[in-house]
């Protein structure tokens, strides 16, 4: 069984770098934003970046909304990457389930033995194993 977690922490690292870096990168390219000034919110903080230390509070202020853009995009990341692992798995579990099918039934046909309807309904793989299981 694969340990999925042991990877989380580096990627904590990395989204909180990115975050960092982005929230100062957004404030940096605000003091030189020419249109922003008629827009309400990104006014404002074209504003505030025109002050001592501006560009320090903006990217301080944008930092909460950049690192919930980056946690949430690295959760839709690992979440999608572990469908698809999951999917491939159960398609070769399937793959498996049938080659597997496939040989009994050549084994049984090579020994002559009859088959019954229930037999080859499950050798079919149209009957599925009890959900209660």
């Amino acid at each position: 069984m694969r340990d999925n977690g042991s990877s989380r922490p580096t990627w904590r690292f990395f989204d909180g770098a990115v975050s960092i870096s982005a929230s100062m990168l957004l404030a940096v390219l605000l003091s030189d934003c020419i249109g922003c000034h008629e827009l309400p919110l990104l006014g404002y903080l074209t504003s505030l970046t025109a002050q001592d230390n501006g560009v320090i509070i903006v990217g301080t202020l944008l930092l909460f909304p950049t690192a919930m853009v980056f946690y949430g995009g690295m959760i839709v990341f690992f979440a999608a990457k572990e469908f698809v692992e999951k999917r491939a798995e159960n398609r070769g579990e399937r793959r498996g389930k049938q080659e597997e099918r496939a040989r009994i039934k050549r084994r049984i046909a090579e020994q002559g033995l009859p088959l019954t309807p229930e037999l080859i309904s499950i050798l079919d793989g149209q009957a599925e194993a009890d959900p209660a299981e």
